[in-house]
This record gives C-alpha cells, structure tokens and sequence, in this order.
C-alpha cells in the first residue's frame, strides 16, 4: 500500500476459564448476578445470555445517554472480569431506533436478533 506499513495487535484476547466454560448457562448467569451485586448501578443491569465463549449479553432498564451508558458498560465488565472470569465480555442486546422523526416518517430500522 504505497509503502505504509500497517501493524495490527499482537496481544491475545483473554479466553474464558474451563470452569466458565463447563458450568451450564443458568449457573454462569447466577454467578454473574451474585458478583454484580456490589457493583454501583447493578439495579439497572438486566443479565440474558451467557455463553460459553465469553459473551454475555445484558439489557438496561434505565434509559442513559450513549456517552453515559458506555462508560457505565466499560467499568461493569471491567467489575465482572476481575469478580467472575477474566474471558467475559459485555454486550448490550440491540436498541431499537428511538428517533421520533424518523419513526413519524415510517422509516423502520430492522434488528438481526440471531448474531
């Protein structure tokens, strides 16, 4: 590419502990809820999948600005890696579109639930 020299990353992703991993879905999300409960704004936190490979996908109840709400998802799996497992890693289940000129116009936004 005309010379540029592109450097990727080099350092390997964190990958979840066999325990993690051997434990049934039900238990890696009451093992999650039990830990979260000293974290500030756990009340917020809805927990609704955790698979093996590390994710866990949560939903807010509360509305918060992007800003706001990023910085709040940073320090929760930030808490979760240290109080659970070091592989986790967060994901907020799809927000719909919450434009009202776009919603007046009838222009709808689709979500792929099955990723």
């Amino acid at each position: 590419m005309n010379g540029i020299s592109l450097e990727f990353a080099s350092f390997p992703n964190p990958v979840p502990s066999s325990k993690w991993i051997n434990s049934s879905e039900k238990e890696r999300i009451n093992n999650i809820n039990a830990a979260m409960q000293n974290f500030p704004g756990h009340e917020k936190i809805e927990i609704k999948s955790a698979l093996t490979n590390g994710q866990v996908s949560l939903e807010l109840n509360v509305v918060m600005a992007a800003n706001e709400r990023g910085f709040f998802l940073l320090d929760f799996e930030e808490w979760i890696k240290e109080m659970v497992d070091t592989g986790i890693s967060i994901w907020h289940v799809p927000i719909g579109d919450k434009n009202s000129l776009r919603n007046l116009r009838g222009i709808e936004v689709a979500i792929n639930e099955d990723l």
